[in-house]
């Protein structure tokens, strides 16, 4: 299966390889005046399911010592502390819920700056035989400046509500691989958002897999080769299309 690789993959990869990082006490501890966000994500399918809820926690007192690549001077950035908190299915629904914790507390004061929620495929062969589950698809919400600094994150007040729209998207590889995957297809696979006053976040995603997009690899990396685009309708995208026009496969 394709893993999610994203800033929380990243921050796991770097504490494993920063022994100073092993010292900083993560353990969290809210504090009973804490505000909480409530997290509540619909699973479309029988064959999707929300993955664990992947929150960055942050803190000023316990902050990280770096050094810079260019003249090795030692300085220090903002702490990290990425946890994974799992989702729970609310009785026999199809509706999966968590809580977070704005001010994570403990030792280091840890604050929520974001998190990433959303679904992916679990099951994949019910559309093709030997297809295995791919790439995630959801939403970042952040809560600070640390998260925002990109630029790409739309600020949004009060509570949140995101509904998209995915189709399913089967890529045959060629090259160096021989695996064929089924992952989602969104408008965006991920929706950046910064909530501001937000208590209270819904992922409500549907999937339509009557309309299902393929992408054929190149076999060899040779001048003309190009990866083929293969839409619901039987056209094929123009030569050097590298992702698929969804409105194109939204249409009706």
């Amino acid at each position: 299966m394709y893993k999610r690789f994203n800033l929380f993959i990243l921050l796991q990869a770097v504490f494993l390889l920063n022994g100073c990082a092993q010292a900083t006490d993560r353990t969290l501890s809210p504090p009973s005046d804490t505000e909480w966000v409530d997290v509540q994500i619909k699973n479309p399918s029988p064959y999707t399911k929300p993955f664990p809820l992947e929150v960055l926690y942050v803190s000023a007192t316990c902050k990280r010592e770096l050094m810079s690549m260019r003249d090795g001077q030692h300085y220090e950035k903002m702490g990290y502390n990425p946890v994974k908190i799992p989702l729970q299915k609310h009785n026999d629904s199809d509706i999966w819920v968590a809580k977070i914790a704005k001010d994570g507390g403990g030792k280091c004061n840890w604050k929520l700056s974001e998190f990433n929620l959303g679904i992916e495929y679990v099951d994949a062969t019910h559309l093709g035989k030997g297809l295995v589950p791919g790439t995630a698809v959801g939403a970042t919400i952040a809560f600070d400046d640390n998260a925002t600094k990109n630029g790409l994150f739309k600020t949004v007040h009060g509570d949140i509500t995101l509904s998209p729209k995915y189709y399913p998207y089967i890529r045959v590889r060629k090259l160096n691989s021989t695996e064929t995957s089924l992952s989602l297809l969104g408008e965006q696979n991920f929706i950046s958002l910064r909530g501001d006053a937000t208590t209270k976040v819904s992922f409500i995603p549907s999937l339509d897999e009557t309309k299902v997009t393929r992408y054929i690899g190149v076999e060899k990396k040779e001048p003309g080769a190009h990866a083929k685009i293969i839409y619901p309708d039987g056209s094929v995208a123009s030569e050097g299309t590298i992702i698929p026009d969804f409105n194109k496969i939204n249409a009706k």
